[in-house]
């Protein structure tokens, strides 16, 4: 399969966020992500690095930023 985990660094730290997420579409100044199993989030950020052979998305967020649009 081809899911991936997605992980967001914020304040020097990385945790993961979301895992089998399907689906990662820009909205605005957020990324919607999609789940195997149609879960929902809207995260602020930016990539920072898709890695396609572990199947993991960094995104990340400044400071200045503010929190998740749930």
């Amino acid at each position: 399969m081809c899911e991936a985990t997605v992980y967001l660094r914020k304040d020097g730290e990385e945790q993961k966020i979301m895992e089998d997420v399907v689906l990662v579409q820009p909205d605005e100044d957020a990324y919607l992500l999609v789940s195997l199993l149609g879960e929902q989030r809207l995260v602020q950020g930016r990539i920072e690095k898709i890695d396609f052979l572990k199947h993991t998305v960094h995104l990340s967020r400044s400071q200045e930023q503010p929190a998740d649009r749930d």
